[in-house]
Formats: structure tokens, C-alpha cells, sequence
């Protein structure tokens, strides 16, 4: 059930601000700006700041929020998206990036972690991968994966850019200080007790 579960939170491993999250900063990459602004998903359950010039959607599942640079036809953009999903226990970040790794062998198929582990953002418990992979026309891909857990809330940001020297040296880090602005809303609520109906005893 954990699986189906996660696997609704990403569905297509593509290649994903509350009082706190921080004033949006200021950069410079490849010649378009880095100001941040912040955005919110539809149903508030979190924030994360994203460059002024980027397209921002929002899909009617997930993930709750897209956001794409703007590149000339016949590029591949930067991307960050965040796919969410409210579990029916609590998970913990390097569990969630287990169960994201399982779903990636159904997506993606094969990837080369460059790094993984631990991590933080906010002040919150978080765990990382950084890997490349391609796209089905050979594109190479650079990615970096972070797991968020809030209670039974996972969150699960991702952002990529292409696998070049230049994009990678100039764009990486931008889209880990976009990461690093996320912000989640409120604890979701506990599931009700399930009910008993009554009983065959009188």
C-alpha cells in the first residue's frame, strides 16, 4: 500500500512562503535573473520561492506545483516541482527517498547517484540525492531530490537541469537555493479512529 501510496506522490519522476521562509535573494545566471518570489499550492500546504521570469502551474495532481525556466524552442528548461501526499502513517525522510528510489526503477529506470544522505531545510529533518539520467531522446539530466516528512505528510521537491559543464556550474546551484526556500503549511490532521459497527451481541 506504501508503494501504490508514494508512487501516487510522484507519479513521473520528471526530470519539484509561510511566516519564516526568508526574503527572496537575488542572483544572476546565464544572463536571466534569479530574483525569487514566493508561491504557495493551491490548498496551502506549503511555499517555496521560485525566479520572477519561471512559468509556474499548477497541475490538478500531482505534482502540486510546477515551475519551469523560460528557454528558446528546442531547449530543455530548469525545472523544480513538489509532489505531496498525505500517508496513512509517518515516514521519515531517508524512508521516503527509499520508497521515491523505488518508483524512480519504474520511471527513470537508471540514474547515477552522485551523492545522498541527510539534509535540512528550515531547521527540518530532510534527506537528498543528487544523480544524473536521460531522457528517452539520450538528453542528459542533472538532479537533485530532496524528502521532506511532516507527520504523514511527505513532501518530495525535485530540481534539474540539463547535464552540461555550463548548466550545471551556473544553474545547480541556483536550484538548490530555490529547494532550500521550501516551506511546509501546517501538521496535516490525524486520521479518524475507524469505527466499529455494532455489535452481534445483545
Amino acid at each position: 500500500m506504501w508503494r501504490r501510496g508514494l508512487r501516487a506522490v510522484v507519479g513521473l519522476v520528471s526530470v519539484t512562503l509561510f511566516a519564516g521562509a526568508g526574503a527572496p535573494a537575488t542572483g544572476q545566471s546565464l544572463g536571466r535573473p534569479w530574483d525569487l518570489q514566493p508561491v504557495q499550492d493551491n490548498a496551502g500546504r506549503f511555499a517555496i520561492s521560485v525566479p520572477l521570469t519561471w512559468r509556474v502551474n499548477y497541475p490538478p495532481k500531482n505534482p502540486a506545483l510546477s515551475v519551469k525556466s523560460p528557454e528558446p524552442p528546442g531547449t530543455s528548461p530548469d525545472t523544480v516541482e513538489v509532489f505531496v501526499r498525505d500517508m496513512m502513517f509517518a515516514l521519515s525522510p531517508e524512508g521516503c527517498a527509499q520508497q521515491v528510489a523505488f518508483v524512480m526503477r519504474i520511471t527513470i529506470r537508471q540514474w547515477t547517484t552522485l551523492s545522498e544522505g541527510p539534509d535540512s531545510i528550515g531547521g527540518l529533518a530532510a534527506y537528498s540525492r543528487a544523480y544524473t539520467w536521460h531522457l528517452t531522446t539520450g538528453e542528459g539530466r542533472r538532479s537533485i531530490q530532496t524528502c521532506v516528512t511532516l507527520g504523514r505528510r511527505v513532501f518530495v521537491i525535485i530540481g534539474t537541469t540539463m547535464n552540461t559543464p555550463d548548466r550545471v556550474a551556473q544553474n545547480l546551484p541556483e536550484i538548490t537555493r530555490i529547494i532550500g526556500t521550501f516551506r511546509p503549511g501546517p501538521t496535516p490532521p490525524e486520521p479518524a479512529p475507524e469505527t466499529q459497527g455494532p455489535s452481534a451481541e445483545h
